[in-house]
Parts: C-alpha cells; sequence; structure tokens
C-alpha cells in the first residue's frame, strides 16, 4: 500500500553541521564554564535560471557546562538557526533543506536542546532533542560546505526529528567509549502527527483526511577505530508509524527502520585526505516525488575533500538514493563538485556546483536541477 504525504506536512528543515567547533568562551571560573558558538552563512544560488540569495544555514549556540562529585559533569546545550535573509523561497540545497524553519518573519528557530551528564568511564547520559544516535554513523559523508546528506536517510520528513535518524527529538541518549569501540545507543519516547492528502485514489482513499503517526523509536550504532587512519561504523534505527482514519480508526501500522555501515579515512577538517562512504538499506523510510512512501529503498553516500598547505580544499561527493519496489523508478541522484579557501579558522570562502540525475517515479528525468552555489561562512 502506498500513502501519500500532503506537501505542507513535510518539515522545512535546518543545515547539516553540528555544533560549531570555534565556539568564543564567555566565562570558566574552574567549576563552571559557557561558552557561545554558531556560525553565520549567505549562499547565492544559481538554479534553474534562477538567481537568489538564501540562508546557508546560519545558527547560534549556547553551550554550559558544571562540575559534579565523583568525576561526573554536567552540561546543557541550545541551538538555534538565525533568518539572516528575509524570504519565503522553497529553493532547498541539501538533505538538511538548507533554510531555516518558520515563517520568514521568525528570527529564530529550534534545531537542538538537550542536558545531560558524562563521566570519564561511564559515558554520558542526554536527554532532549539531539544528534540521533545512528548520524554517528551515517553522518560521516554530510561534510560538504553546501549540498549533500540526501541518500543516508538522515533528514526523513525534514529534520530525522520524528523517527530519530537526525536531530531527534524527545530523545534520551547513551554515548561510551570501549577503547577503540564507541557505543551509542537512544530511545525516542515521542508522538508526532502529520496530515495526510486527501486526494489518494480507491481502494486508498479510505485514508482521506487520516493522519501519520510516528510513535516511539529507537536506535544504536557502534564505531571503531582501526589502524592507518580508517574507521568503520554501523547502525540500526527503528521507529513505529500509525496511520489512522480521521475518526481515529487504526487503518494500518508498520515499522520505520534504517541500517547502515559506514568507513572513513583520515580526519576532516585538518590537511590532507578525507574520505568517507555510507550505505543504508530502508524500510517505510523514505518518499518519492509525489510523496509516496517507499516500502524499500536504498542509498549511498560517497565523500572526499583534500585540504592543502595554501588552505585551499577541493571537495567531491556522490548521492544515490533509489526506490527498490518493482512498480516505482524513483531516484535521487547527483555528483558535487566544489572547492573552499580557508582564509582563517573562523572565515571560509566557497563555491559547490550540484550535477542533477534524479529521476521521478515513472523513470522521467528531473529537469533543470543542476545548482551552482557560492557562499561565506563566519564562525564564531
Amino acid at each position: 500500500m502506498k500513502t501519500k504525504l500532503a506537501t505542507t506536512s513535510v518539515l522545512t528543515a535546518l543545515a547539516t553541521v553540528p555544533l560549531s567547533s570555534s565556539a568564543v568562551e564567555v566565562y570558566d571560573d574552574g567549576k563552571n564554564t559557557f561558552n557561545i558558538g554558531g556560525y553565520f552563512e549567505p549562499n547565492m544560488v544559481f538554479a534553474d535560471g534562477t538567481d537568489e540569495v538564501v540562508d546557508g544555514g546560519s545558527r547560534i549556540n549556547l553551550n554550559f557546562t558544571h562540575q559534579l562529585k565523583h568525576g561526573w559533569t554536567a552540561f546543557a546545550s541550545a541551538e538555534w538557526a538565525v533568518r539572516l535573509v528575509s524570504n519565503d523561497s522553497d529553493l532547498t540545497l541539501g538533505g538538511d533543506a538548507r533554510l531555516a524553519q518558520g515563517e520568514s518573519s521568525d528570527t529564530l528557530s529550534n534545531r537542538l536542546g538537550f542536558v545531560g551528564a558524562r563521566h570519564d568511564k561511564w559515558g554520558s547520559v542526554s536527554v532532549g532533542k539531539q544528534w540521533g544516535s545512528v548520524y554517528q554513523v551515517i553522518g560521516v559523508t554530510d561534510n560538504l560546505n553546501v549540498f549533500g546528506g540526501d541518500a543516508a536517510g538522515a533528514y526523513a520528513l525534514g529534520d530525522g526529528g520524528y523517527v530519530g535518524t537526525g536531530r531527534a527529538e524527545q530523545a534520551i541518549q547513551y554515548n561510551n567509549q570501549f577503547g577503540n569501540l564507541g557505543l551509542s545507543a537512544q530511545f525516542q519516547g515521542t508522538e508526532d502527527t502529520a496530515v495526510l492528502s486527501e486526494e489518494l485514489p480507491p481502494p486508498f482513499d479510505v485514508l482521506n483526511d487520516a493522519e501519520i503517526t510516528y510513535d516511539n523509536s529507537y536506535g544504536v550504532a557502534l564505531t571503531y577505530q582501526l589502524p592507518w587512519q580508517l574507521k568503520v561504523g554501523a547502525a540500526y534505527n527503528q521507529a513505529s508509524v500509525e496511520f489512522s482514519a480521521i475518526d481515529d480508526t487504526l487503518v494500518r501500522e508498520l515499522d520505520d527502520t534504517l541500517t547502515a555501515v559506514s568507513v572513513t579515512y583520515g580526519s576532516l577538517g585538518k590537511t590532507g585526505l578525507y574520505a568517507a562512504a555510507v550505505a543504508v538499506e530502508t524500510e517505510n523510510h523514505e518518499f518519492d516525488n509525489r510523496g509516496d512512501l517507499l516500502e524499500e529503498a536504498s542509498g549511498i553516500e560517497l565523500m572526499a575533500s583534500y585540504r592543502f598547505d595554501n588552505d585551499v580544499e577541493l571537495l567531491a561527493a556522490y548521492n544515490n538514493m533509489s526506490s527498490d519496489d518493482a512498480d516505482n523508478d524513483y531516484e535521487r541522484a547527483y555528483y558535487v563538485a566544489g572547492a573552499a579557501y580557508h582564509m582563517s579558522n573562523q572565515f571560509v570562502v566557497f563555491s559547490e556546483y550540484k550535477l542533477d540525475e534524479s529521476k521521478n517515479h515513472d523513470g522521467s528525468e528531473l529537469e533543470d536541477a543542476d545548482t551552482l552555489s557560492l557562499g561565506a561562512r563566519y564562525s564564531f
């Protein structure tokens, strides 16, 4: 059975890069710390004959720590998207739809917010809206300046908040490191609802005016650091999904699953080569161009960057997510080539070009989807 999601129910989400690493220390008394981080980033985009300046994921975050007894440290973080460009453009640049959430008049919108405690031996526990456990595996290729993150399933329904694969909402997460082995486990206690289309054909018209509800989910991720700068990872995420009629009658119940493996080489952001690959298999997780739920789909993301001693960086990537359903030829596929110049640790200018080879559900090619972007990012 195919279920069509109304366009208005798909979340407009935010940029893909986690908390800024160039935070400014505001306060440190030896027991308490407070710092502010983030960046501002406008992009000039040339796509389908349209020249437009759009937001590139600008954000600001506040980060706190407090020393507790017996080696424990409490921490809290909050991050908001910042809208620099006051327009209501529908143009999106990456898997996380790099436009700010909300109306064009909204200056700030929520990205992350969590509280927790950590210990060198016992690991950390955190609660709130935070990067999902599986993102530690599928996020290794999501590191271009503009595009990417479209094939590994991180940003289902916008930012992955419903199912816990991206910025998981209402999530409880445990993380620890055992030598070279990293473990992350997550439970998401949530119940979020989206409204379905009113124009489903028979016999699916029973779902007209119905709802799709994402219930509790769980995820687990393992990573292992090998010699020769190699690191491997594996992850699994599952969420309960219910389709209900307008009178609250349960019509269908299924599982949204994502299984992923990854491998990386090198250290991101440092001089030299960084390369990463991710492969995923999903069930009832991805949607095609009509908004139809794909019963089965597979994805692959490849990404490489090389930063020279003169702070020039070259980047390349390939994203492909395709339907494995027998009656659906949908494919989300494109190549990216880009370059960046790191003028300092806080300021970078960049350009990326996306060559799109995506296909609609009927096998027809997506027209006029190639995109050129020019941008600058000021981190603080």
